[in-house]
């Protein structure tokens, strides 16, 4: 369930409603009903409501949802609309198969009513054009016949129908549109969720769930404000033979830290259902593979975390896994004993394993992680990585991380060439012999390559 909104919340904006309407900005545009003024209107209030806005989206953000139907209220003048309805589009769930929304989106339909019966339309629609298009496409030819029925003014509704893009019949251009449109919110946290009881709610509420914890886990946000919705929902037993579930208990496990009581209470949760649900192990591997893959960033605390949530005395893959994350985290994986840890554990696989992929994500991780943070002053310490880069292309003996490997290790040197531009300088002279020797070793570059890639160019003659 959402929650209803705090009534120091109501206050404050209450009192912005009041200040919005006795403005003298609102007493220009009024007066002379030109964009400019609404405009005045707007730069001067939209980040009062803006700054609301965000203080409930971190620390409460199962009220988001009341808020905004605040907002909704004519008193403030249209103001934010844009902003919100671009949020309602974004939250709403859609299928892959079809790029269509799994449920209609009545919240999305509230704000569109709301604009088009504001007195400010004419003002607002120059700033809703893209977003309408996006919701319209995602959304099925009956629900928008539904929604313009409801609009009176034949104006407004002419507007809204030309906003049916028959481009966007293509599932293909919903899609590329869609990416190119919620690039410019990614900064914005907006998403809320409701929680489910019930195994049919939580096929409806888990992928606008997830959404949720993930945007809040990538913001850094703290989750207390939830924390009684969170246990209720982990220790909902009927639950627990659903892969939507696991998926679930295992972001929270991985990645929401809840304090002393709740994390030992979610321990047990994890525990019962690695005993009561046969399948727990492939959906957990399911989930790592999945989440590496979208570039979530797991690491030594993540890992050891969760290492210390299982219960050791079920011998099993995952405790397996494990005990190697324990390994490699707390000795580092470039030491010796983690290499020889690494592949006595990938030796006991095949190499195309779903837990032998995960584990090579892991490594590719970790590589990652410190490639990226070298400077250009560090360049011997990659050079001294770059033998563990050999190792652990023996043990894996898989093309696909040896390409990663050679994905950031370029990247890297083009860095450095880019850095070190004097041809006769030291530095210059270290990276064309350590990558004439090592990246022809790893097979990352040929010969021919090599001597493209340090090929001085000649100036062309006037």
């Amino acid at each position: 369930m959402l929650q209803n909104l705090n009534d120091d919340y109501k206050e404050r904006i209450s009192e912005l409603a009041g200040l919005i309407q006795n403005s003298d900005e609102l007493a220009q545009y009024l007066d002379d009903e030109s964009p400019e003024s609404y405009k005045v209107l707007q730069e001067t209030y939209e980040p009062l409501i803006a700054e609301i806005y965000q203080e409930v989206a971190e620390h409460h953000p199962l009220q988001l949802m009341e808020l905004e139907k605040v907002i909704l209220n004519p008193a403030f003048e249209g103001l934010f609309l844009p902003r919100i309805l671009g949020y309602s589009v974004l939250r709403g769930t859609y299928s892959e198969e079809n790029m269509k929304y799994n449920r209609p989106q009545d919240h999305f339909k509230d704000i569109v009513l709301a604009i088009a019966e504001s007195a400010n339309f004419d003002v607002i629609k120059q700033r809703i054009g893209q977003t309408i298009q996006v919701g319209f496409a995602l959304s099925s030819d009956i629900w928008i016949a539904s929604l313009l029925d409801r609009i009176e003014n034949k104006k407004v509704k002419a507007f809204f129908q030309s906003m049916r893009n028959v481009r966007l019949n293509d599932m293909q251009e919903r899609s590329n549109m869609l990416h190119r449109y919620s690039n410019q919110f990614s900064h914005y946290n907006f998403y809320c969720a409701h929680f489910p009881q019930t195994v049919s709610e939580l096929q409806v509420e888990e992928q606008s769930l997830k959404n949720f914890l993930l945007k809040r886990i990538a913001f850094r946000c703290k989750h207390d404000s939830y924390t009684a919705e969170l246990h209720k929902l982990m220790s909902n037993s009927s639950l627990y033979q659903e892969p939507e579930f696991v998926d679930l208990l295992c972001i929270v496990a991985n990645f929401i830290e809840l304090g002393q009581q709740e994390d030992a209470h979610l321990a047990k949760v994890l525990n019962d259902v690695r005993k009561s649900n046969p399948q727990f192990n492939q959906l957990y591997f399911s989930f790592l593979k999945k989440n590496y893959r979208e570039g979530m960033r797991f690491g030594s605390v993540t890992d050891l975390r969760f290492a210390s949530m299982l219960d050791s005395s079920i011998q099993d893959d995952l405790s397996r896994y494990y005990k190697l994350m324990e390994t490699i985290h707390h000795k580092g994986f470039v030491h010796e004993d983690s290499l020889d840890a690494v592949n006595a554990f990938y030796a006991q696989y095949e190499g195309m394993s779903q837990i032998n992929e995960c584990l090579r994500m892991m490594i590719a991780e970790e590589f990652r992680h410190v490639v990226e943070n070298l400077t250009e002053g560090e360049y011997l310490s990659f050079f001294d990585l770059s033998r563990t880069f050999g190792a652990y292309m023996n043990i894996f003996d898989n093309s696909a991380f040896n390409q990663e490997l050679e994905s950031m290790g370029m990247n890297y040197i083009s860095k450095l060439l880019a850095f070190y531009k004097d041809k006769r300088s030291k530095e210059y002279q270290d990276v064309k012999k350590f990558v004439s020797s090592t990246f022809t070793e790893f097979e990352f570059l040929t010969e021919k390559e090599v001597v493209d890639l340090f090929k001085i160019k000649r100036k062309k003659k006037d």
